[in-house]
């Protein structure tokens, strides 16, 4: 039994109120703060201390001196004592304990005066976050270099979950992502106290996860002949796959994690790597190649096959055997009616089940793997598509085309997820771009971090319905290599605003707090999006290239806080080592300049180009 011989209570006199600057540059923001004198130093002899008579406790400890040993070469001893008690010069877990009478269920305090640190929570998942708060607080107290120590200033804070479901997608379906990089997105998504990872495994342009019984998935379905844009990884082809052994790895190092591994096998459309390995379960059952265009396209699993369904419940089959979540993503977007349309089979199964239209098919399809995932406990979760036709009885909505899908689903007192391209699309681009499809526009750091994903429109009652959100990488345009610049800083907005409570969103505190944490990522190589620079003449924004007075001059202006601006003028791609930016020029001939933002750690922005022309 632990016993708690003293301990520090977090009380509300000097908390920061709704809506003011946070004392402590955290993301995501806690539920309260209050910075006090001093810090607590940590040393070669610093230990962690756990109860003996709590094993899980142990794991979290292990995880807390392996990231010490990581960011400082510190590895402090472990200690599991019995009765447990507070220790000065130590870091104390104290899981299972509430230090007050009304303590949330996944309420983590942290504790810290000169004399110890404590962390004191009633799960062990919610250790593991007040774990990452001590991680986020960490600095260097002697100067670069010296062997000195590291400390944690001196801090109260109460911190608790928003919301339960806090995610991101991750694409592996039309471009593959390595092991390595998978499992680095779940310590990612730890580090923001972000607890789901939804795993996009198939498409139409590759399936990524070995099913046993059906080979030819990853011996076909897996490859596709490498676009002109791609570097072929098995003769002139491209593609990858993860072994069950591999599945099983990133699922238990994700549990370690205390991140939830949701898989998406995509049904009824989007299958044409499926439909390409064994072609007899399409609609015309001719020879199909994988998708190497992005898009919709009409190949889709055949409903009037009794042989799709005894497939897709053996594929699931193994899927399950792999993923413990309750939670099955089967996709159920973007699925085109004109191959059924087209098909005997499927007209056939209309006729027999009383289905008045395609949608009304889709929905009976639905249904049927709903109720073999229900019948092995597990519950359905597909995109908004799946409210066409007539929802599964139990299944769970996640919302992207806006809100409405949410809203309709939890007034039908069903769960939602809520993930709109207007906010939490981050495949989209981040400041305006030429380059990309125009219905993309862009989601800048600040639209992100203004995501609401409670609809003002819902009761409370059907509110409690709406479970969080996800950021959503789809990787058209996103090679592993992209990923990185397309997921932050939006990711840390969106983690804000699944964990923080709504009362304390501030969007300039958010912005001043991510001048810290633009370091923190910095030191875990992550390659975030650096604004592009802007071109500026006469003192105004750039408008028409080609009309720009003669003799004008032309400035170049960073929007970063950090970084400098390298450029050219014959049309090469702005290095690091290109010339720096230091004053202003006169526009007197036709120019081709391009520009970049470079960081001293070798991070950038993409690149301008654009052609001066005076008039």
């Amino acid at each position: 039994m632990v016993r708690l011989i003293a301990i520090l209570i977090v009380t509300s006199s000097g908390l920061v109120a709704a809506g003011q600057p946070s004392p402590v540059d955290l993301v995501p923001r806690p539920v309260h703060a209050e910075l006090h004198d001093g810090s607590f130093e940590i040393g070669p002899a610093t230990p962690i201390l756990v109860a003996s008579s709590l094993p899980e406790a142990r794991g979290v400890a292990e995880y807390l001196r392996d990231q010490l040993k990581k960011r400082t070469g510190l590895s402090p001893a472990i200690k599991s004592v019995e009765p447990l008690a507070v220790s000065d010069g130590a870091i104390t877990l104290m899981i299972g304990l509430r230090s007050e009478a009304r303590m949330e269920a996944l309420q983590c305090d942290l504790l810290v005066r000169r004399e110890r640190a404590l962390i004191v929570s009633s799960t062990t998942e919610s250790a593991f976050h007040g774990v990452q708060t001590f991680l986020q607080l960490l600095d260097r107290k002697s100067p670069q270099g010296a062997a000195a120590n590291w400390h944690v200033p001196s801090i109260s804070i109460r911190d608790f979950p928003r919301y339960p479901h806090r995610g991101m997608l991750l694409d592996c379906g039309r471009h593959f992502m390595d092991k390595a990089f998978v499992k680095r997105y779940i310590d990612l998504l730890a580090f923001h106290k972000m607890n789901v990872l939804h795993w996009h495994l198939t498409e139409d342009q590759g399936w990524r996860i070995e099913i046993r019984k059906y080979p030819k998935l990853t011996e076909i379905g897996a490859w596709r002949k490498a676009r002109d844009d791609e570097k072929p990884t098995r003769g002139d082809l491209y593609g990858g796959f993860y072994t069950q052994e591999d599945v099983r790895e990133i699922v238990a190092y994700a549990k370690s994690r205390f991140v939830i591994v949701i898989p998406e096998i995509e049904m009824p459309g989007h299958c044409l790597a499926a439909l390409a390995s064994y072609p007899e379960l399409s609609c015309n059952g001719t020879p199909l190649a994988v998708g190497r265009e992005w898009g919709v396209i009409e190949d889709v699993y055949c409903a009037g096959n009794e042989r799709v369904f005894e497939f897709l419940q053996d594929v699931l089959s193994e899927v399950l055997e792999l993923f413990p979540s309750e939670l099955i993503h089967i996709g159920g977007d973007e699925c085109p009616k004109k191959r059924w349309q087209q098909c005997l089979k499927c007209q056939f199964r209309m006729r027999a089940e009383g289905l008045k239209d395609e949608h009304e098919l889709q929905s009976y399809f639905i249904r049927r793997v709903e109720k073999f995932l229900n019948s092995r406990g597990r519950r359905l979760v597909g995109w908004d598509e799946i409210l066409e036709g007539g929802l599964a009885p139990n299944a769970t909505v996640q919302s992207w085309r806006g809100l409405d899908g949410a809203i309709a689903a939890a007034r039908s007192g069903h769960d939602v997820i809520c993930s709109p391209t207007s906010h939490c699309y981050l495949d989209y681009p981040q400041e305006p771009n030429p380059a990309a499809p125009e219905w993309m526009g862009f989601i800048d750091l600040k639209k992100a971090y203004s995501f609401v994903p409670a609809p003002p429109d819902l009761t409370a009652e059907q509110l409690r319905h709406v479970l969080g959100l996800e950021g959503n990488i789809w990787t058209e345009r996103a090679p592993q290599e992209r990923v990185d610049h397309q997921v932050f800083p939006r990711l840390c907005a969106l983690a804000e605003v699944a964990w923080s409570p709504a009362s304390t969103r501030n969007w300039e505190d958010f912005e001043r707090r991510m001048r810290t944490h633009y370091r923190r990522l910095d030191e875990l190589g992550v390659t975030y999006c650096v604004p592009a620079p802007r071109v500026v003449v006469d003192g105004k924004p750039l408008g028409d290239p080609a009309a720009i007075p003669a003799s004008a001059e032309i400035m170049l202006e960073n929007p970063f806080h950090a970084g400098e601006i390298r450029f050219t003028l014959d049309g090469s791609e702005p290095e690091k080592d290109s010339p720096a930016y230091a004053r202003s020029f006169e526009l007197d001939r036709p120019l081709r300049l391009r520009a970049a933002t470079w960081l001293p750690g070798g991070n950038h922005s993409d690149s301008i180009d654009i052609r001066l022309t005076p008039k």
